[in-house]
This record gives structure tokens, sequence and C-alpha cells, in this order.
């Protein structure tokens, strides 16, 4: 497995840094009133949308709102049909030119204090913004229904919120016991690796598995080669867009039980490591792995071969 030139541990980080959450926080939701932030009323659904989080770039598309977009931001190319949107550079302090040369009437931005300038410049010029923190279960079920407000699709959302719901319900009913103990290997070089901290350690208890570094608050905690050896996980789970080699073939790395009795699972980083539509997906993902170990080099993963369905907006 090769490094890709982009992954650096902080970007990986980045990508696995989200809240725990639980199933009970996706719930089924109740109609909202679609509001500007500062609490002005929505002038109307957005028709020219540009979105600078790859999550709501997929959200837009499951909702039946991807003829909507006219910008996206350089990583949301999910779905395919995304990435004949034009591309309008990062989400984090992103270019403001680049984003009105598209003439949006609504930009999705990451809230914080990174892009707090651009949305007010955006809001000066008359353009409406909506910030989301996109981190935990809890923040995709709020974002859903948020864009579906802000495009007109209430319906569409909220329907795609019973069906994550459903999805990840079907995952836990299935879920074989006892839990397996597992590592799940983030970066190799300080080794890093997934906290309580982040949504990915509740997938795997869905999954059926105990993160053996669970008791550590950060989402993607710095750990050393002893402490996974002291820890004892029965399995290694790593993702095939990670960097550098695989856990089985990286010096000292056989000093962990697990990885020299060769209980090294490989899942779709891909697919795991994006929080949207195909949560589900990867929460089945993430049990294939644990209970069935990795599938054939020449075999996608489940998630990733599923027909995307034909989402159409409902208001």
């Amino acid at each position: 497995m090769r490094p890709h030139a982009w992954r650096t541990p902080g970007i990986v980080a980045a990508l696995v840094a989200l809240g725990a959450a639980t199933l009970a926080i996706l719930r089924g939701p109740g109609p909202r009133e679609g509001r500007r932030p500062g609490g002005q009323d929505a002038v109307g659904p957005a028709t020219r949308v540009v979105s600078l989080i790859p999550a709501a770039t997929e959200i837009l598309f499951a909702i039946g709102a991807g003829d909507r977009l006219v910008g996206r931001t350089h990583w949301g190319v999910h779905p395919a049909a995304a990435r004949a949107v034009p591309d309008v550079g990062d989400g984090i302090r992103p270019a403001l030119e680049a984003i009105m040369a598209r003439e949006p009437d609504l930009v999705v931005v990451v809230a914080g204090s990174d892009n707090r300038g651009v949305a007010r410049r955006l809001e000066s010029l008359g353009v409406r913004t909506l910030p989301l923190t996109h981190n935990t279960l809890g923040d995709l079920e709020r974002n859903i229904l948020a864009l579906g407000d802000a495009v007109g699709c209430g319906g569409s959302a909220r329907s795609l919120v019973r069906r994550i719901h459903d999805g990840l319900a079907d995952v836990e009913r299935e879920r074989e016991p006892p839990p397996v103990r597992v590592y799940y290997d983030v970066w190799p070089d300080p080794p890093m690796t997934i906290g309580a901290g982040s949504y990915l350690d509740s997938l795997l208890t869905l999954a059926g598995a105990r993160n053996v570094f669970g008791d550590l608050p950060a989402p993607s905690p710095q750990v050393s080669l002893e402490a996974i050896v002291r820890r004892d996980p029965e399995l290694v789970l790593y993702w095939t867009e990670g960097g550098g080699a695989a856990p089985d073939e990286r010096p000292g790395w056989d000093n962990i039980p697990a990885i020299a009795a060769g209980r090294v699972a490989r899942i779709d980083g891909e697919l795991v490591t994006r929080l949207g539509p195909r949560v589900a997906d990867a929460a089945r993902e993430l049990a294939r792995a644990v209970h069935r170990g990795s599938a054939p080099a020449d075999e996608p993963s489940p998630g990733s071969i599923r027909p995307p369905e034909e989402a159409v907006c409902v208001p």
C-alpha cells in the first residue's frame, strides 16, 4: 500500500477527528423552519449552492438537490456526479473570488474561526451562508435537516435521516457477540489511532468491536507500539487509503500478537472515513472486517458497490 502524496498525519487526523455519538442521537426528526444565521427569515429555497464541505455535497445529491450545486470544494467528489460540479478550491479559508464567480445564493461553509471572515464577507455581498459543524452522528442528522430546509427538500432530508437510522440499527442488530478487541490504524509513524472523540469509535461498537484505545478522549490520539502491544488487540484494522506500509509489513509490528498471528484486516478507508449518507455502509464495512477479515483484493466493499439511489427532492 503506497502513501498518497497529499496524506499527512494532520490531514488524516482531520478526517477521523469526529466526535463520539450514539444511535440514540439519530432519532426520528420533525420538521424545522428554514432560518438564516442571525435569526433572519430565509428568502426561499436556494437554487445555486456552493458547498465547501465534502459531506454536504454528498448529502445534497442524496436528497435530490444535486442539480442546485454550482461549486464544490476540492475533496467533494462523491457521488460520481459531483465531479462534474466546478471545483472552487479548499474549504478552509476558501478563495472568495472563486466562490463569487459561481454566482451562488447559498454557500455551505465549515463553522469556525478559519471561515468566519469569509462568511461575514459573503453575507455583506448579499449571499446567504450556512455554517455547519460536521463532526458527530448528531451533527450529521442536524446538517441533513438544515440542508434540506435550505434547498426546499425537507421531506427528502427527513427520509434520509430515517434510512440512516434504520441502516445503523440493522448493523447493531446483526452484530456478532462477543465484541472483538480492535486496534484501528490511522497513521503508522508515529502510530495514531481513534479514541472516544471519534465517531468511528461509535461505529466500531455498532459493528461488534471494542476499541482498545476507546478510553482516550481525543478523536485521533498518538500512541506507541509498546502501548499497542500492552493492550493486546485481537484484530488490527487498517484502511486502504492510509499512509505507508500495511501493519504486518512494518518493522517491529510483529511484536503485536494479533499481527504475528495474521489477524489483520483491510477496510475501505475512502468509505469509512466519510461521515455522510453512506455511514451505515461504513458500519457494515467495519462489521465485515471485524467478523470476516479482509475482502479479496479484487472485491470492492459492500458500501462501494451499492448503486446510488435516484434521489428526488421532496419538500
